[in-house]
């Protein structure tokens, strides 16, 4: 245990410190993690001991994280609560115009739809990327057992700008996937999966989806080790399912995992799979787009909460 350690305990504590509703809770564990490194040092070598301790540390920062997190969300799910419960009281008693104001979606739920949009707007572009460099990769890649390991090498250490494009399309193709995951939950905490979001939602929902299976049917186009053997095992899970081994056939085309796997695999992601996601993706950021300016036409300056506004 050195003075790194506690140096660093320093630094988590103000940390903790910037979340002052979870800090006056969990201080003490802080002071009982600094105490225990001496039984630390007792118990353990030097250099485990210091890991232990850091674990620790980072155990802990992660906790404060996730409690404030926790609170916000519970904070702002119980205004938009007592907002809710205003509003029915408002539509009880008459009063039109307290009716009127709760109508007006709050800043929560505004800056959730805004986010959605610009997440939308990410998606495409990523898709659009990622649609790119896979044409041009497609030029120089072969889908053959013998081909495909053979052909990505060369596009990376032998063809001028090939490992940028190389590595644009897998960054690409993985910042689609979690752009799209968060996009889910997202929409979500902001109710778009109400009847007026209904095409924004389920264009979301499969869109997801998609980048899912592109990211599956590309295990095994790089024809390694670890892509085989990881794709041999995930087509054993699904042969085990009911009516799976017919999928699993069709997936693999016969038996054992070859040439025509590899071309079954390249063609579910180049064409099927990838101009799915596409439009998906345009059709998603349309949705968002239509919806937001319908609504503004219907009330200038704000955002309606109610599910009666335009279906898109």
């Amino acid at each position: 245990m050195n003075e790194k350690d506690l140096e660093l305990a320093g630094k988590t504590g103000r940390f903790a410190r910037q979340f002052p509703q979870v800090w006056q809770e969990y201080q003490d564990w802080l002071r009982a993690i600094v105490s225990s490194r001496e039984q630390l040092q007792q118990r353990y070598a030097k250099g485990l001991a210091s890991l232990i301790f850091r674990w620790r540390l980072l155990y802990f920062g992660i906790y404060i994280v996730a409690m404030a997190g926790c609170k916000t969300v519970i904070q702002s799910r119980n205004q938009l609560s007592t907002r809710q419960g205003d509003r029915d009281k408002a539509l009880a008693l008459g009063q039109t115009e307290n009716v009127t104001q709760s109508l007006q979606i709050n800043r929560t739920y505004f800056i959730l739809q805004r986010i959605a949009t610009l997440l939308a707007v990410a998606e495409l572009t990523l898709c659009g990327l990622a649609a790119l460099t896979g044409v041009m990769l497609a030029f120089y890649y072969q889908p053959t057992a013998i081909g495909a390991h053979a052909s990505l090498y060369a596009i990376a250490y032998h063809i001028t700008n090939g490992n940028l494009i190389l590595s644009l399309h897998n960054i690409a193709g993985n910042g689609l996937i979690v752009l799209a995951l968060v996009q889910i939950v997202v929409m979500f905490l902001g109710r778009q999966f109400m009847r007026s979001w209904l095409t924004a939602w389920i264009s979301g929902i499969c869109l997801a989806l998609a980048t899912i299976g592109l990211s599956w049917t590309a295990i095994i186009l790089n024809w390694d080790q670890i892509g085989f053997w990881r794709f041999k095992i995930e087509l054993n899970i699904i042969g085990s399912l009911p009516a799976g081994s017919f999928l699993r056939e069709v997936l693999a085309g016969g038996s054992a995992i070859n040439t025509l796997t590899l071309q079954h695999m390249y063609t579910l992601h180049s064409y099927v799979l990838a101009i799915a996601a596409l439009l998906l993706s345009i059709i998603h950021l349309a949705a968002h787009i239509f919806q937001e300016k319908s609504w503004a036409q219907i009330a200038p300056g704000s955002w309606c909460s109610s599910e009666d506004t335009s279906t898109v």
